[in-house]
């Protein structure tokens, strides 16, 4: 959504002129994580029904002195833009901008069993290596890859999984 990235970039670039980027990026998370729990919580504040002054209320005994008031406002804004629902896909904007201000890739490593820490930082050192960012591995177990390792980043996926190489030797033997 257009608005959603809009809102998500300009929270941001505030964020980072005031130097709180860090702080709001973790609060973001978490109360995108709260919302994520609370769906009926989420369509309270998005509701046009309720007064606006009420729904500001809401939020500021659930927030007020808990979170910058930088997120505060945010989320503020949000509300009257009956736009709460979109808080997810603000926070993964934020997320992106702050990710390449400061030099992060998010990698996604999908195996069909759960890896050691030891594999797991010794691929992050050797990614880190390879490409010159700080790296933030997101891990995912999906047991149909068999065996081997998939690797996604910015659109590229190098998958060694068994599942993606049988799946080649099938159709090398089905065309010959």
């Amino acid at each position: 959504m257009v608005a959603a990235k809009t809102y998500g970039e300009s929270l941001h670039s505030l964020a980072k002129e005031q130097g709180k980027a860090k702080e709001i990026l973790s609060e973001l998370r978490y109360i995108a994580a709260l919302f994520k729990e609370h769906p009926d919580y989420v369509k309270i504040l998005d509701s046009p029904q309720i007064a606006r002054d009420e729904l500001m209320e809401i939020l500021n005994e659930d927030f007020f002195g808990k979170v910058n008031r930088y997120t505060l406002n945010f989320l503020k804004l949000l509300c009257e833009k009956h736009m709460v629902h979109c808080i997810d896909e603000c926070f993964k904007e934020y997320e992106k901008q702050y990710n390449k201000d400061n030099n992060i890739k998010i990698v996604r490593v999908t195996t069909a069993k759960p890896v050691s820490e030891a594999l797991i930082e010794k691929l992050a050192a050797r990614l880190e290596e390879k490409t010159g960012c700080k790296i933030v591995l997101k891990r995912k177990i999906d047991e149909s890859c068999i065996g081997g390792i998939i690797i996604e980043t910015d659109g590229m996926k190098i998958d060694s999984s068994v599942k993606t190489e049988l799946e080649s030797m099938k159709k090398a033997l089905v065309n010959n």
